[in-house]
């Protein structure tokens, strides 16, 4: 009998655990966009390129993660955030760097993932500019957990 209280226990445990995580998760990807200031626009670190990513086929915070952990791999990645919700991945990059849409693409191909449409913005000023390109979307193939490390 007290065996049996033991094992409950540790398993209420294990799912309170579980539980945290995906709420923690689950918190910071869908958490609202927070307004800036003009010190905060001006600041150096606003400044560079952005890429609006659309990225198909994510469907839990840990399929966001697993795409943000991919395109932050970039080179000159300052920032990515990933919107659950809206399908979508803003990246920042740095003034300097020279990332193609194609190695968006392949970063979020290799998540686990299908690419749409990208959009170049000047980061911090909401403005687009550059180019905007759009992905052939490949005939649906299962995924498997190994194909998103």
């Amino acid at each position: 009998m007290i065996f049996n209280s033991i094992q409950l226990i540790k398993r209420s445990q294990a799912r309170l655990v579980i539980a945290a995580t995906v709420l923690f998760l689950g918190s910071t990807l869908f958490a609202a966009p927070q307004a800036t200031t003009d010190k905060q626009a001006a600041s150096p670190a606003s400044t560079g390129k952005q890429a609006v990513v659309e990225i198909k086929g994510m469907s839990c915070p840990f399929c966001a993660y697993g795409a943000k952990k991919h395109l932050m791999k970039l080179p000159g990645a300052k920032k990515v955030d990933v919107t659950l919700g809206q399908d979508q991945a803003i990246a920042d990059f740095a003034p300097d760097s020279k990332v193609t849409d194609d190695q968006i693409r392949k970063a979020v191909h290799d998540a686990g993932f299908t690419p749409g449409k990208i959009e170049w913005r000047n980061a911090g000023q909401g403005e687009k500019s550059g180019s905007s390109g759009t992905y052939k979307e490949a005939p649906k193939t299962s995924t498997t957990t190994e194909a998103r490390n």
